[in-house]
C-alpha cells in the first residue's frame, strides 16, 4: 500500500486507527468551478461561554470508477471500494484526523447532520461535515502528525520517539 500524497492521488486524507488498520486513506474531492481545482470549507464558531472555538469542515467528495486524480493519473481504487472506505470511516464517530492542503485537523467526529448522497449512474457525490469534538486546535503540519503516529520497533527514521515527541 502507498501513502496517498494530496495533489497527486488525493485531495483530502482520512486517518483513524481502528479503519484501514489505522493507515491513512486519500479521497478525491469534486471540483469548484468557482476556483482553480477542488476546495473546502472551514467554518470558525465561538462557544456559547465566549471561551471555547467550535469548527465545522465541509466538502464534497467524487466517487467514480476510472476517476481522475488531481496529478491527471487514474485513481487506483473503483467507486465501490472508495464508497466501502467511506463508510468505513463513518462508522467512527469521533477520533478522525484530516489532513489537507493546508494541514492536519485532528480530533474531528461527526455531529448532527454529516453525510448527504448524490448516486448518479457514473459517480456518488459525498457531501460531509466534520465537527471538532474535542478541544479545537488549529492544523498541524501534516509532517508532524505523521511523524507522531505510532510507530513499528525500531521506528522509521525520522519518527518521533517518547523522548522527542510533543504532547498538547
Amino acid at each position: 500500500m502507498t501513502t496517498p500524497v494530496i495533489g497527486q492521488d488525493c485531495d483530502v486524507i482520512f486517518i483513524h486507527p481502528d479503519v484501514n488498520d489505522g493507515n491513512p486513506y486519500g479521497f478525491v474531492l469534486t471540483p469548484d468551478p468557482s476556483k482553480s481545482g477542488s476546495s473546502f470549507s472551514v467554518q470558525r464558531k465561538l462557544g456559547d461561554d465566549q471561551a471555547t472555538t467550535g469548527i465545522l469542515i465541509y466538502f464534497t467528495i467524487i466517487l467514480a470508477d476510472d476517476l481522475k486524480n488531481p496529478d491527471g493519473s487514474e485513481h487506483a481504487d473503483s467507486r465501490s471500494t472508495m464508497y466501502d472506505m467511506l463508510l468505513d470511516y463513518m462508522e467512527n464517530l469521533t477520533g478522525l484526523s484530516i489532513d489537507t492542503v493546508i494541514g492536519t485537523y485532528v480530533g474531528l467526529g461527526q455531529f448532527g447532520h454529516t453525510l448527504t448522497e448524490l448516486h448518479l449512474v457514473e459517480a456518488t457525490f459525498e457531501s460531509l461535515k466534520f465537527a471538532n469534538i474535542d478541544t479545537y486546535h488549529p492544523p498541524i503540519e501534516s509532517s508532524l502528525f505523521y511523524g507522531s503516529l505510532w510507530q513499528d520497533d525500531p521506528p522509521a527514521a525520522g519518527a518521533f520517539t517518547w523522548e522527542t515527541s510533543v504532547w498538547r
